[in-house]
């Protein structure tokens, strides 16, 4: 995993602005034509989710464990005490992210979802009917994006930059970490945590985990399941969410779950990393934007 950050940071935080809706109108065009592109990219805060982990390690051919470990910071979400990623702009000598090349962005039809968006930043929260989106536009003061003619909504754009995917994909990881907010902060070891981290984003060295005798026979998770999860960069992501909600919120199951599965875990990190990745079918993670 990265390197850790004890700084606090929050989903919850709610922007100081009126919020926007789907219908909402805005202009903008980026292109390398304007003197400010990709100046938004040396100052960006970009958090990552599993979806969008697994999408960047495999269009750069490594383990998700590698990409982590090159690229990423981790910090604890406040209200939850929960792990969250994002891209670490130390790492890149020049500063900034370090996909940002002189014509553009490298990991363009990989990028994640928070880039995929921007100018719209979107919020969310927990309501009685599930989880409440809010949207709010990033106008940056040197952006000359904002002074084209072309007309957006938030809808249009979402489906224009191939949103909707992403979206959808990292529901079930937003979920966790919006719900274990409402009970609080989460009071564990810190190798409780490391092990809940590695099942939330290294998702190469939970499919290890997962595939070991002692974790199928603790989880009771069949053969079948195990060699499809294998094979299916979506059916692990789903797994992985299903798993930490289970150790979640099923009382006492999370000591339990770590204790029996401490040392085999250490293990699977360890062979993880030296596995490279490039040859796995990732076509169910494939859009076209």
């Amino acid at each position: 995993m990265p390197r850790h950050n004890s700084t606090k940071v929050s989903v919850y935080k709610t922007p100081d602005q009126e919020w926007l809706t789907l219908d909402s109108r805005f202009t903008f065009r980026c292109h390398a034509g304007l003197a400010c592109f990709n100046r938004c990219c040396r100052t960006a805060t970009i958090m990552l989710s599993p979806y969008d982990l697994l999408r960047l390690a495999r269009a750069l051919e490594i383990n998700t464990g590698e990409l982590l470990k090159r690229y990423t910071r981790r910090e604890m979400d406040a209200q939850s005490n929960l792990p969250l990623v994002f891209i670490d702009l130390s790492r890149s000598p020049g500063g900034g992210c370090p996909f940002a090349g002189t014509h553009g962005c490298q990991v363009y039809h990989s990028r994640p979802a928070a880039c995929r968006l921007f100018p719209i930043t979107m919020g969310s929260r927990l309501a009685q009917n599930g989880i409440e989106d809010f949207y709010f536009c990033r106008r940056l003061d040197y952006c000359q994006g904002f002074d084209a003619d072309t007309v957006w909504t938030v809808a249009s754009w979402r489906a224009n930059q191939g949103f909707q995917a992403y979206d959808e994909a990292r529901r079930e990881w937003l979920n966790l970490i919006l719900a274990q907010g409402l009970r609080g902060p989460l009071q564990v070891e810190a190798a409780v945590l490391d092990l809940m981290a590695t099942i939330m984003y290294d998702l190469d060295a939970f499919r290890s985990l997962a595939g070991a005798t002692a974790f199928r026979q603790t989880c009771g998770l069949a053969d079948e399941t195990a060699a499809i999860l294998e094979q299916n960069d979506a059916a692990l992501l789903d797994f992985s969410c299903r798993y930490l909600a289970d150790m979640l919120f099923t009382p006492g199951k999370l000591s339990g779950i770590f204790e029996k599965l401490a040392d085999r875990f250490v293990q699977c990190i360890s062979g993880a990393q030296k596995k490279n990745c490039a040859g796995r079918p990732a076509v169910d993670l494939k859009t076209k934007n």
